[in-house]
């Protein structure tokens, strides 16, 4: 159960129709949406629990009140008494999300940007469920803390940081045999166990930091740096979100440089939601977008012959609210670069031999990411291109 569950929430009132909580802290009526009931449980925590002073806590406050040049505002930020007449030193800076959103580093690097800018020791983000806390060192870096302190402990800088987690061991190949199941969350139900084992030696391949993908030249980019994995959430063609982990790579593409990141998750469809697959999704973020380029579901895509394993994509596509791209015109345009990928009416990704626990830095595997990422950067081509015509 989250700490804020049973804060409690101010009264409430009807303003033209819609219902308002009376703000203890800005006193006006707010109209209640999910993200603001997250913030007034926030708000009743810091009252109640932490013992911070009502005249400490700003809540929607505008950063331009710090002497800021942006418009951004911080959802609450707790102070520091300096002088009657003069703002309070920024202590915390707290990011509220509605419960749907999840706590992915987009959120972190929103929540640490407004803590920079403030020269906050504490930071923390909240959907109400999750909760995440952190205090910047002496070192200039953000370490985790187990909880917000008192607030006579927050001015002295006082916390208690979370020890670092060890990864557990990865699974070997017998284990992998016998607990093809060791990662439902992140599968398919309906996954069979025989597609479930190659699964989780690939998720395992992406999650594991002791083997990167290597830097260099690839077939029509270049990787910078394999990042390791984030925690991120990704806009689907649906307008959904898959959200969790992603191994993340950084790469250079005609002078742009872009991150591109694979995660896997359970995929259904609104038509069969009991007929629960695997899907590895292969994610782009750049100035303007961050979104899936491909969700290839593993289990229509994956074909086995004793213990070579190779990996399609149907090739369909969708072009934002335009709907469904052409497949053939798709086509044409990975034929001019990477011809190798065009299989008939598919497209060719990789081949694996399901003998070994498979790592990002060995051959086989390097040429499956280069295509993946090759052909998710084409398919988002072919998408520009799509809305150009439309337009």
């Amino acid at each position: 159960m989250s700490i804020f569950e049973n804060q409690r929430l101010p009264e409430i009132f009807k303003r033209n129709g819609k219902e308002c909580y009376l703000d203890p802290i800005r006193k006006r009526l707010i109209y209640i949406t999910p993200e603001e009931t997250v913030r007034q449980r926030v708000v009743s925590y810091l009252l109640d629990e932490l013992k911070v002073p009502a005249n400490m806590i700003r809540v929607e406050e505008h950063l331009s009140h710090y002497d800021l040049k942006t418009r951004n505002r911080a959802d609450i930020i707790i102070e520091k008494y300096i002088a009657e007449d003069k703002p309070g030193k920024p202590l915390v800076v707290i990011e509220c999300k509605a419960p749907s959103v999840m706590l992915s580093d987009n959120v972190v690097s929103q929540m640490t940007g407004y803590a920079n800018d403030l020269n906050c020791p504490f930071c923390m983000m909240t959907n109400g469920t999750d909760i995440a806390c952190y205090y910047y060192d002496e070192q200039r870096q953000y370490v985790k803390v187990t909880e917000l302190p008192q607030y006579t402990s927050m001015v002295k800088e006082e916390f208690v940081e979370v020890p670092e987690k060890e990864l557990p061991p990865r699974m070997t190949l017998a284990e992998i045999d016998k607990y093809p199941r060791a990662y439902d969350d992140d599968f398919g139900r309906s996954t069979p166990d025989n597609l479930s084992k190659i699964f989780i030696n690939l998720w395992e391949c992406l999650l594991y930091p002791e083997h990167r993908l290597p830097a260099g030249k690839y077939s029509i980019f270049d990787v910078v740096e394999d990042y390791g994995v984030r925690i991120l959430s990704y806009g689907n063609a649906s307008g959904g979100f898959l959200g969790g982990a992603y191994r993340s790579f950084i790469i250079e593409y005609k002078g742009s440089t872009e991150f591109v990141s694979f995660g896997i998750c359970p995929y259904f469809t609104d038509a069969r939601p009991d007929y629960e697959r695997t899907c590895l999704s292969v994610a782009i973020d750049n100035e303007d977008t961050s979104h899936n380029s491909i969700e290839l579901v593993l289990d229509e895509n994956v074909e086995l012959d004793g213990d070579t394993v190779s990996i399609y994509h149907h090739g369909r596509i969708s072009v934002g609210k335009i709907g469904s791209g052409r497949k053939e015109d798709l086509r044409e345009l990975v034929r001019k670069s990477l011809p190798d990928l065009i299989d008939g009416n598919r497209f060719f990704l990789g081949r694996l031999k399901n003998d070994h626990l498979w790592n990002l830095d060995e051959p086989d595997m390097i040429k499956l990411i280069d295509n993946m990422i090759a052909y998710a950067l084409i398919r988002d081509e072919y998408r520009e291109i799509r809305k150009a015509e439309m337009a």
